[in-house]
């Protein structure tokens, strides 16, 4: 199993959670009583949420991924389109999920595993990258600043990296390598769960950098003879908030 350096929020908001799965049950039973079983399925959507439990996927991502489908399912309905009306959930999941990934086709794919989960091969080409050509800036911006927990972080999150992207034995990471031992089992639950922490591992990385060029910009914004400092990290925060959005990281966090 991929060990997971980060600790695991406690702040859950399961309250939150449960509404909308509550919500959801009681919205498709009632439109499947107007436009039937075949579009608003409640069994298929109770038994996603207990796989999602199973495999202790994001709750907060599972719930935004069916509100999404719902939402685009009863705009169809009510707009009275029969052809779209009649499209099964796969359908339209499956379109979803082509368009998140054209997103995250533009940056670079690595590919490790013919069995891995195409969108780990892309955030792994795209950590990579960002390692490679930024943070190296980042480190020689904030180092001068003198602040040691920034260079605390610093050592942290160069630790993860390394974990990460940098190759120890042979061509890859040890994160990528123990992914590849779980997908060299075949075991597809596992493949799933072992394809959902390498994601979650690199979300957090990547926002945990966000969090601490964002801390930095606090400080070094109130100094005027940083003002290339300030510009530098700007650039670099801009860059990483466009990968975490096309990523669909934002709630996958450590902090």
């Amino acid at each position: 199993m991929m060990p997971l350096p980060f600790r695991k929020s406690r702040n859950t908001a399961r309250v939150d959670v449960d509404a909308v799965v509550r919500k959801l049950k009681s919205l498709y039973t009632k439109y499947a009583d107007v436009f039937g079983e075949k579009i608003f399925n409640l069994e298929a959507f109770e038994q996603r949420y207990r796989d999602a439990l199973l495999n202790k996927v994001n709750l907060t991502n599972f719930c935004h991924a069916e509100i999404t489908v719902f939402e685009e399912l009863k705009t169809k309905v009510e707009k009275r389109s029969t052809a779209e009306a009649e499209a099964s959930y796969s359908n339209v999941a499956d379109r979803i999920i082509e368009e998140n990934l054209q997103k995250i086709r533009k940056y670079r794919f690595i590919d490790f595993h013919p069995d891995a989960e195409e969108e780990t091969k892309y955030l792994l080409g795209v950590i990579t990258d960002f390692y490679y050509e930024l943070w190296g800036q980042v480190k020689r911006t904030l180092k001068p600043l003198g602040e040691r927990s920034f260079n605390d972080f610093m050592e942290k999150l160069e630790n993860d990296f390394s974990y990460y992207v940098v190759p120890m034995r042979g061509l890859y990471s040890r994160a990528v390598d123990d992914y590849m031992l779980v997908l060299s089992r075949r075991n597809p639950k596992d493949s799933e769960r072992a394809s959902y922490n390498f994601i979650k591992y690199g979300a957090i990385l990547l926002n945990n950098c966000l969090k601490l060029i964002a801390d930095a910009l606090n400080l070094v914004g109130l100094k005027s003879e940083q003002t290339e400092s300030v510009g530098t990290l700007q650039e670099i925060r801009q860059h990483l908030r466009k990968i975490v959005t096309d990523f669909r990281l934002s709630e996958i966090r450590g902090y």
